[in-house]
């Protein structure tokens, strides 16, 4: 025989709780158990008696007070402010709106043409520079050399490795 179910499971099978497999579960039990099936009765009939009790308790507000309440909202005039108010806001509001729409539109282009940021080439020059020159290549590669004028144009001494140099003084002290 099945264990008997607590009040716990019960509750919540009675507020459609539990998992598919376990409302199944106690469905088949409670038609199988008298003991089970009691509880649950009590637990569905404690339920609507709270409800019952909630719905008695529940009272009208007596007609001489909705009375008055609404003869006090139908006496007090809007001010001037309000009037103004509820009548242009939404008047002002659109074209308001309309601005500040065209305004980011055709301002935000604006902005934007000062075009990225430069950098410039020099830059670019000196770190290399500073990179092969801390490059341990070996001594047979001289690191290049960049230099800037004024005007920022860059020139550039070639690489020479030694073998090249003595080539290039051999193929100088030949043409001589």
């Amino acid at each position: 025989m099945n264990p008997h179910y607590s009040s716990e499971i019960l509750s919540d099978y009675l507020h459609r709780a539990l998992s598919p497999a376990a409302d199944s579960a106690v469905l088949t039990h409670l038609d199988v158990c008298g003991d089970c099936r009691r509880r649950f009765d009590d637990e569905a009939a404690i339920g609507d008696a709270l409800r019952a009790a909630a719905r008695a308790d529940e009272r009208e507000f007596p007609s001489m007070v909705k009375a008055r309440v609404w003869d006090a909202v139908r006496r007090e005039r809007p001010t001037l402010l309000d009037r103004l108010h509820s009548r242009w806001a939404t008047a002002l509001a659109v074209p308001v709106a309309a601005m500040v729409a065209l305004a980011v539109y055709f301002g935000t282009p604006i902005l934007q043409s000062a075009g990225p940021p430069t950098v410039s080439a020099s830059y670019y020059l000196d770190e290399h520079n500073a990179q092969t020159t801390q490059s341990p290549l070996g001594p047979s590669v001289s690191p290049a050399v960049y230099t800037t004028d004024g005007t920022g144009s860059a020139t550039a001494a070639s690489y020479i490795d030694t073998a090249d140099a003595a080539t290039l003084d051999d193929a100088a002290g030949a043409g001589r």
